[in-house]
């Protein structure tokens, strides 16, 4: 939505002085919707996030509290696009930063974790075997 607004611009630089109005109206249609769709994003991000920790949690590729921490972060997440498209706070407020901490630094500890330790091996040789 953003790359539109350099469209629009140079529409409005070359408009009327009668057309001014609406490129001015296009243009905060345009900053609005890509505020909305900023709040879409991580919906679906979370969506995607839940089936990729219950798979963890299924097949015990990692510790089961280290993907169960993914699942139980992830509510909250979910949560604040909710929330704030609601308006019942803003989506960069420090409430929404505080729901959003669980599941970050659960994917910052999942990523160390594979960095050094690696899925278990017992869980690939058993869903090999299967």
């Amino acid at each position: 939505f953003w790359l539109l607004l350099i469209v629009v611009g140079r529409e409005y630089a070359d408009a009327a002085p009668s057309d001014a109005a609406y490129f001015a109206s296009l243009g905060t249609i345009l900053k609005d919707g890509s505020d909305s769709i900023g709040q879409i994003t991580p919906i679906v991000f979370t969506i995607g996030a839940m089936m990729f920790y219950i798979m963890l949690y299924r097949t015990n590729l990692v510790p089961r509290w280290l993907s169960g921490w993914g699942i139980i972060g992830d509510i909250p997440y979910f949560a604040v696009p909710i929330l704030a498209l609601f308006g019942v706070f803003e989506a960069n407020s420090s409430s929404a930063t505080l729901m959003q901490m669980p599941l970050a630094l659960q994917e910052m500890a999942l990523a160390v974790w594979l960095i050094v330790k690696g899925f278990n091996p017992s869980a690939i040789t058993a869903a090999a075997e299967a």
